[in-house]
């Protein structure tokens, strides 16, 4: 819990940034129009993650997340992504079953999130946070019904995350992204840290 409450002041002590240096940027400049959708989309970031998962439980996880645009802010941020997550071979004993069980699960999980960067997300740093909702597609085949009960089942997740983008390259269309999520849905509450590189593309390509 100790990891979450960590993540969580991070969390809101960078939107609080965010949120004070949009309020100056503001009232310096013109509202911005919101601009989404596909025809927008700002990056395409394929990622590689280790968890730390409920139970004691170990794992590693491949994902993409796409940038669909901006609020009325471009520091304001649509995002969605794809994550398959595979456990290590864990074992589990089952009282009733009067034995243990060893094997994996899996974790196709979706979401959608809004990003809140500290600073122009064209800097050559730009940190930010992340918030979102998504779904958790589980399934395992460990032959025990109390088990495969647990992670063969759909749930809903709540995202948060704290990340930097840097700026990679001289074309200012390449990027590396660090960040540390935590997770909260049943039974695959987790903490993971997720390494990625983006390819920028319309407004967030550094000038």
């Amino acid at each position: 819990m100790t990891r979450f409450r960590t993540l969580r002041v991070a969390s809101c002590a960078l939107l609080a940034l965010a949120s004070a240096a949009q309020g100056q940027e503001d009232s310096a400049a013109s509202p911005a129009r919101a601009k989404l959708g596909l025809a927008a989309a700002g990056a395409f970031v394929m990622s590689a993650g280790w968890a730390s998962i409920e139970r004691g439980i170990h794992g590693v996880a491949l994902g993409t997340t796409v940038d669909f645009g901006h609020f009325r802010s471009p520091r304001v941020r649509l995002l969605a992504d794809l994550e398959y997550l595979l456990t290590l071979p864990h074992e589990e004993y089952v009282e009733v079953d009067g034995q243990s069980y060893r094997d994996v699960f899996r974790d196709l999980s979706g979401h959608v999130a809004v990003a809140f960067h500290a600073t122009a997300p064209t800097a050559k740093v730009s940190p930010y946070v992340v918030t979102g909702v998504g779904v958790h597609v589980l399934s395992s085949t460990f032959g025990s019904v109390p088990i495969d009960r647990r992670y063969n089942t759909n749930n809903f997740g709540l995202l948060g995350a704290v990340g930097v983008r840097l700026g990679v390259g001289g074309s200012g269309r390449r990027a590396v992204q660090l960040e540390v999520q935590g997770l909260q849905a049943r039974d695959v509450r987790r903490l993971s840290v997720h390494a990625g590189v983006a390819t920028l593309f319309n407004d967030l390509i550094r000038r």
